[in-house]
């Protein structure tokens, strides 16, 4: 059996780990990077052509952090020579009374991001491709847009492999991880690593590998539906923007983007069923299918009866009140758990990057990152 000795050892290589390996890698920091399948798998949460991002949220902690995240995206461009963030705007909707876009036009307001209210009527006056309720409340974000996520996971990596002492382990599962001796160790098939700081970022598979997390984590599966309309011009890039709909209750959160690198329009409901990550289904369901097309319906009408040309599964890891954890494991200093991102972290993973250096390094993250830890 190969035994290994490393000094930063980060178990995933999703968009968070490859983050950390990233910002690790730039303070000059060896890294030991494994990941159980290979490079830009479509098993987790981080592959597929875009994510949206925006400074619109309801919960101020995540609002607050997404300037900085912007910045943190434009450092990245900077650095790979790339652009990987196109603005398309955004508009966050739902049937009054629910609250949710006054809550996110607050916290515009408090970061001083334009933005513009209204009501549904003018939405759809602007945006005649919508038909709205008349009495829907609408906040439009200028600023919001998508970021390229297969490309910008892979830049990640790409710089981060640019350091001589970055070494890159796919098709490594890990079978356990000991925390008994005085450096935690990872075991692989033929492998051992012992770390002086071991990184976790493993996604759905975190309660695997912790198993004193499992019980408060819930992964699920995501069913996602890219829809070719008859006329796709009013839905590229510049004219049609990311939309999130939050209605009365959980199960009616739906979120879309435009046509993207030729994928499609991208519509899917922010749920899905319990999933095991070890025992992958990519089968949509119909049930599933007349949902999304009866959302449509009611408020993209053009887009109802389109042809489905391409779906996408993908797992979310929800927590309690679908925060972060990114910390210290309870026992150990040399041990972060940075997982898992509750369905919206694509946008954060590369501060979340950021702050998982920042605790391996100096042992600490700026405050910024406080609302991220582990809640009691």
């Amino acid at each position: 059996m190969e035994s290994l000795v490393a000094r930063n050892v980060i178990v995933g290589a999703g968009a968070v780990g490859s983050a950390a390996a990233y910002h690790l890698s730039r303070r000059g920091e060896p890294v030991v990077l494994v990941e159980q399948f290979g490079l830009g798998h479509a098993r987790g949460s981080s592959h597929g052509a875009a994510r949206i991002t925006r400074h619109s949220y309801a919960d101020p902690d995540s609002a607050r952090l997404m300037p900085a995240a912007f910045r943190a995206w434009r450092e990245l461009e900077a650095d790979a020579a790339r652009a990987f963030y196109v603005s398309t705007g955004g508009a966050s909707f739902g049937p009054p009374g629910v609250g949710y876009v006054d809550r996110v036009a607050a916290n515009l307001a408090e970061l001083d991001v334009p933005h513009r209210t209204m009501t549904g009527d003018a939405w759809n006056a602007a945006q005649p491709t919508f038909t709205l309720p008349a009495d829907y409340e609408v906040v439009f974000e200028p600023d919001a847009g998508v970021l390229a996520a297969a490309r910008a996971q892979e830049a990640m990596i790409e710089l981060a492999r640019r350091s001589p002492s970055t070494r890159i382990l796919a098709e490594t599962p890990i079978r356990r991880i000991d925390l008994e001796g005085e450096r935690p160790v990872v075991v692989a098939d033929g492998l051992t690593i012992e770390a002086e700081r071991l990184i976790l970022a493993a996604g759905s598979w975190i309660g695997r590998l912790v198993p004193e997390l499992a019980p408060t984590l819930r992964p699920t599966r995501q069913q996602v539906l890219y829809f070719r309309p008859r006329d796709p011009s009013p839905f590229q890039v510049g004219r049609f923007p990311t939309f999130i709909h939050m209605g009365r209750t959980s199960d009616e959160a739906f979120y879309g983007m435009p046509e993207f690198l030729g994928t499609g329009v991208k519509v899917a409901r922010h749920d899905g069923p319990d999933a095991d990550p070890d025992a992958p289904d990519s089968t949509i369901t119909d049930p599933y299918i007349a949902l999304i097309r009866g959302f449509l319906a009611e408020h993209l009408p053009s887009l109802a009866g389109a042809e489905i040309v391409a779906t996408e599964t993908c797992l979310y890891t929800v927590a309690p009140d679908e925060r972060f954890l990114v910390d210290f494991h309870p026992a150990r200093r040399d041990v972060i758990v940075a997982s898992p991102c509750s369905g919206h972290g694509f946008k954060f993973s590369i501060l979340v990057g950021r702050a998982i250096a920042d605790l391996a390094v100096a042992g600490e993250s700026d405050a910024a990152f406080d609302v991220w830890k582990r809640r009691p």
